[in-house]
Formats: structure tokens, C-alpha cells, sequence
């Protein structure tokens, strides 16, 4: 067993949330993407627009991500963000603003963009930070994650994503349809030993060019079962696809990868060494400025020839594991919200102080 260390928040900790860029209809087909794990929001008054977040970690990777829109009035920035760290809809920690572009690996939130249309100011934004739960029973807990952002004049806009936990477990006894399913996992910190040293900058990630650098976007697709024996146990493939915001709730397959890719995989458990890192450069220049986000679906197979459900459909958005993010938009500030879809931002209490401080998060992971 090995034993790492890593950040943890004892109170007010800070998330970093991204806005997101909406992009013009590729030249492939929309498919609507009805997730209710990938797109689910809870609360019937949501007030800011998801790109997209971390539908689905799993209990090793205990990690919040969320990139999203804000509309204020003409003038009026974002102030603060807060975020629930314990998954149960309540916003109790605070997250801190960090330069565009240079976000690290704390509990931090970059403003992308603004771009002014009819009065209003759409404020594109990238969130990202620590999470408190993991996870504890099979195959899976759901998770609330209320946001509250505070805008400069006061009002506070607010949004519900609901995160998918996958408990990292073989979930013996379980069909092989729930239990012990692959996943793909959600890089934090440097855990992964990217060149960047940052393995979680694939997500979130601006460029005002379309080109992104190599070394930037992991798949590490993970079995639980991997050596059990069990139904299931082999992920020796995973398929990812990158796909673009319609600016509708829609996502379109770019000419990037117009079809999900298979990738081949050295089966493992909870072994990062055996990650997939894009080292070669990513060019979204074709695709055109926009929000784009990398599904992956992890595949499973038994060892021992039993029967074997628990591969992820590719042909499913919905199925896919959120894994990473782009925000395409140049200093020109093309517009990346359609004003006939975004709403008005509600008004509600401010929200208060909240401390943010840190402190070493011993957790042991097995290899695998």
C-alpha cells in the first residue's frame, strides 16, 4: 500500500470555477446530452449556466471541477465563489480568484472572459478544488454541490450540480451492470507526474489560439476488480472523444474526433503510472472558438470468459466521464453565450466571509 499526501480543507476552502465559452454547431450532427449524471442540476430556480463539471469521480479522486456562465448586469463582476466541500447543498467554503490562465492546484476560480450583449455581461468562469466525501457504498453516491457566486453589486446566482460518485470497490455480489464497473479518473495535484507539473491543467484549460500543448489531457481508465477474478476485471480499452458546446444544452462531435477513438489500456486497478497522456499538441483551430469538454468511456471484459456488462456505452454522451476542458476564446472577446438562451441572474442574500486555510490530507491507495 502506498501512502500519499495531499491538500485538504478544514473549513472555508476555495473551489475555482471556470465559464465556459458556447461555440457555433460543428459541422457534425448535435447530440443532445440528457444526462441525468452529466447534466443534472438540482433546485428548479438555477441561475448560472453549466458547461460542464465532474459528473462522475469516484471515491480515490475526491475532486470538484465546474465551468460555467454568469449574466450580470453591464458592468458587474464576479465578487466571490463559494462551494459545498461536503456534497450536501450547502456552499461552506471559499474559493479564491487567480489570475486567467494561471491556475494551480488549490481551491481556485478563473474569470475566462466577459463579453458585453444588450446591456448585459456574460462572465465565462472555471472552478476547481478539493471535495469532502468519497464515496462509501456501492456502486455509487450522489452528491449535491450547491455554488453560490456573489456578484459585485450583491446579488448571489446559484447552481446545483449533482456528481455521480463511483465507489472504487469490486462491489462483490453486485451485477456487473452496477457494481465494479471501470472508471476514469479525475487527475488532481501532480499525482499523475505530468512534464507540466500539473495533472489536473487538463481541465479548465484557456487558449486564445485553439492550440493547446502536449502533456496537458490524462485517461487513466481504472478497474476495481482488476485481479479478482471477478466478472469484469480487464479494462484494456477506453474510448474518448472531445465535443462542443451548441451553446442549447447540446454538444456536437468536432472534426477533432467526429466518432469516439478507442485507445488501448494496460489493465490496472489504482495505478497511475499507467495513465494516457496526449503529448502531442491538441488544435481545436478548425473546430472554431467555444467551449469544449473529453468524455471518456472505460470498456471491461473477465479475465475468465463470464459474463460481462459493465462497459460504458460510447455511443451514449450521457454514459461518458467528464475528464477535461477547453475554453476556446481569444482577446477579441467573441461571444460565447447566445443572449436568447441565458437568463437573468436572480437576486438573493450576499454571501459572507469565510476563512480558507490548509492542511495535510494523509490518503492511502492501494496499487494496483
Amino acid at each position: 500500500m502506498s501512502v500519499k499526501y495531499r491538500r485538504t480543507l478544514m473549513a472555508g476552502l476555495g473551489v475555482a470555477m471556470a465559464m465556459g465559452s458556447l461555440g457555433l454547431t460543428s459541422a457534425s450532427a448535435a447530440v443532445a446530452d440528457t444526462s441525468s449524471a452529466s447534466a443534472k442540476t438540482k433546485g428548479a430556480a438555477e441561475d448560472v449556466i453549466t458547461l460542464g463539471f465532474s459528473n462522475r469521480p469516484n471515491s480515490l479522486d475526491s475532486e470538484f471541477r465546474y465551468d460555467g456562465i454568469v449574466t450580470a448586469p453591464k458592468g458587474v463582476g464576479i465578487q466571490g465563489i463559494r462551494y459545498s466541500f461536503n456534497g450536501n447543498g450547502i456552499a461552506n467554503v471559499q474559493a479564491r480568484e487567480v489570475s486567467r490562465g494561471k491556475g494551480g492546484m488549490g481551491e481556485e476560480y478563473e474569470i475566462v472572459g466577459t463579453t458585453t450583449e444588450g446591456g448585459k455581461d456574460k462572465i465565462d468562469f472555471t472552478l476547481r478544488g478539493d471535495f469532502g466525501p468519497g464515496g462509501s457504498k456501492c456502486p455509487t453516491t450522489e452528491y449535491p454541490v450547491r455554488v453560490e457566486i456573489t456578484l459585485t453589486d450583491g446579488t448571489k446566482q446559484v447552481v446545483t450540480p449533482v456528481m455521480d460518485m463511483r465507489y472504487f470497490n469490486k462491489c462483490d455480489g453486485q451485477s456487473t451492470a452496477e457494481g465494479g464497473r471501470p472508471v476514469a479518473r479525475l487527475p488532481w495535484d501532480n499525482a499523475w507526474r505530468s512534464p507540466s507539473g500539473n495533472s489536473q491543467d487538463g481541465w479548465g484549460y484557456i487558449t486564445d489560439t485553439g492550440k493547446v500543448p502536449g502533456d496537458r489531457f490524462i485517461i487513466d481508465a481504472s478497474n476495481p476488480r482488476y485481479g479478482s477474478g471477478l466478472p469484469c476485471d480487464i479494462t484494456d480499452k477506453v474510448y474518448y472523444q472531445w465535443v462542443k458546446w451548441n451553446g442549447d444544452g447540446t454538444y456536437s462531435a468536432t472534426q477533432l474526433t467526429p466518432k469516439p477513438e478507442p485507445l488501448n489500456v494496460t489493465p490496472h486497478g489504482n495505478d497511475w503510472t499507467k495513465k494516457i497522456e496526449f503529448q502531442n499538441a491538441t488544435d481545436f483551430t478548425k473546430d472554431g472558438e467555444g467551449y469544449y469538454k473529453l468524455l471518456a468511456w472505460p470498456q471491461a471484459s473477465s479475465s475468465k470468459g463470464q459474463a460481462c456488462q459493465a462497459s460504458w456505452d460510447y455511443n451514449d454522451q450521457a454514459q461518458g466521464f467528464q475528464v477535461g476542458s477547453v475554453f476556446y476564446k481569444s482577446s477579441k472577446g467573441t461571444p460565447l453565450a447566445d443572449p436568447l438562451i441565458l437568463g437573468g441572474a436572480a437576486a438573493a442574500a450576499a454571501v459572507g466571509g469565510g476563512a480558507v486555510w490548509y492542511m495535510r490530507r494523509r490518503r492511502a491507495e492501494a496499487s494496483g
